[in-house]
């Protein structure tokens, strides 16, 4: 949560923090305690307006949007702040007319995150103090660490705090900014996206689709298997709606050795390339010079390189068998008639297939296959071995068993890949899911522009307009 909760407490914790401390300038007779802006019992001081102001005026300066160039940037820089305060305020105002309340498991993920968010903060700042001690030893390292936290306080909340006190605080303005969360959530799950809306979003992707395939066809596999595995996960992940040709399915078996092969096997193989480099060498010179001056030890090469081939193919063929063994087990299944895709989900390692301890594996690869093409070499593509042996087979037909990159595969010929339009039916639930989004933000959006029109809603418009009118005036030289 740490990060997340932080960037969204930036600004609830800026607006909220002057809400009970403000100090007040004795110079001057406003009462900046007042209420400028309040509804039910969400109310926001001037001294919340001047804090936020004055934050984040000199980030509106350096990006070049100076709102004290004129009195009409002025204005729209206090509407600015004004629509942050008062936008958070009336959903909870909203929320708390709803009967809107956390339950058991939203208060757990509150609490938890929180306390995760607090134990890295106090950490972060021990480290500072325990260095500072260890530099400059005149004062305790609790004295630096009140310190550290009296400047974090100040640089979020504008006041100086205990720990205490800071934790406390954090805590509140956390759980107000979870609940304005939580609450769109559960808003917005009540917003559906209509079938103009699918149906728009459908003609808008397939020519794009289409344009996009007809000139990188190759592109294919890899933006369908991401939409296969990992919709809903991932942003990029989205259906796709046309499909080019010459892609067909295959199911797979892949099963790879257990354990490492020893160290002496390495070391006989890297000697075996030396023999290999010698023997080319000798043979060669006495082969240009029409010689046999290298006869003998060209034999004794040979003898030593047969000799740590026959101790190799020992110790690999012992790495392999039990891989082996098992691949072969799958393919008897196979010959009594078993159904692939039973004894492939028995068998295979493939992860992409069956998944992994952090990842589920991909239920259309377990049903339908993964895609290869003979045609393109796409991303993530299957190996020269797998293509060669799939150029054997005709639709319903399995492979041998074979070898391949370290391990031994098994592959059926599951279908052709219909090419062409995919049909918007056939998509309809997963486009609906990628237009909720949308759709739910622009449904947000205006009620809550609605509720801020609320006539219980009430601003002190002449207060907050007199927030950095001075500034304008001595900038402008009025």
């Amino acid at each position: 949560m740490g990060k997340l909760l932080r960037i969204g407490l930036c600004l609830t914790l800026a607006v909220c923090s002057i809400l009970c401390s403000c100090a007040l300038d004795e110079k001057k007779t406003v009462d900046m305690s007042r209420t400028v802006i309040s509804i039910g019992e969400e109310k926001a001081s001037l001294a919340v307006f001047k804090a936020l102001f004055d934050k984040y005026l000199p980030y509106m300066q350096t990006g070049g949007q100076d709102p004290l160039n004129d009195k009409s940037s002025l204005e729209s820089f206090q509407d600015w702040i004004l629509d942050s305060i008062s936008m958070d305020m009336v959903i909870r105002h909203q929320a708390k007319l709803a009967g809107f309340k956390l339950n058991d498991e939203q208060e757990k993920e509150l609490s938890d995150q929180t306390q995760e968010e607090i134990d890295e903060l106090y950490d972060r700042l021990m480290e500072y103090a325990e260095k500072s001690f260890a530099e400059d030893q005149s004062v305790t390292v609790e004295t630096y660490f009140d310190g550290l936290v009296n400047s974090e306080a100040e640089y979020c909340t504008g006041i100086a705090m205990s720990w205490d006190d800071y934790k406390e605080y954090y805590r509140a303005k956390a759980r107000d900014s979870y609940i304005v969360r939580k609450y769109k959530e559960a808003v917005c799950a009540e917003f559906e996206p209509t079938d103009d809306d699918v149906m728009k979003w459908y003609q808008s992707a397939h020519e794009s689709d289409k344009d996009k395939y007809k000139e990188f066809p190759e592109k294919y596999k890899a933006d369908e298997e991401l939409y296969e595995q990992s919709f809903g996960r991932d942003d990029n992940a989205y259906p796709i709606t046309y499909v080019p040709a010459g892609y067909a399915r295959i199911m797979h078996i892949v099963i790879n050795p257990n354990g490492e092969l020893p160290s002496e096997y390495h070391t006989n193989k890297e000697r075996m390339n030396e023999l290999k480099a010698e023997f080319n060498e000798l043979a060669f010179e006495d082969a240009v010079n029409s010689t046999h001056t290298h006869s003998e030890r060209i034999t004794e090469i040979i003898a030593e390189y047969n000799r740590l081939k026959d101790s190799t193919d020992n110790e690999f063929g012992k790495y392999v068998e039990d891989a082996r063994n098992k691949a072969y087990m799958a393919f008897g299944e196979l010959e009594h008639g078993k159904v692939f895709s039973d004894v492939m989900l028995k068998y295979t390692e493939d992860e992409r297939v069956i998944g992994s301890g952090t990842a589920e594996g991909c239920k259309s690869f377990q049903t339908r296959g993964e895609l290869i093409s003979l045609e393109y070499k796409s991303l993530n593509d299957w190996s020269e071995g797998v293509k060669n042996e799939f150029k054997k087979l005709s639709v319903g037909e399995y492979s041998k068993v074979f070898f391949d990159n370290g391990a031994y595969h098994i592959i059926y010929y599951a279908a052709d890949e219909a090419s062409g339009d995919v049909p918007v039916d056939k998509l309809y639930d997963d486009i609906k899911i990628v237009c909720s989004k949308g759709v739910q933000d622009k449904q947000w959006e205006a009620l809550v522009d609605e509720w801020k029109n609320d006539p219980e809603l009430t601003v002190d418009y002449d207060s907050i307009r007199s927030v950095g009118i001075e500034d304008l005036k001595k900038h402008t030289g009025e």
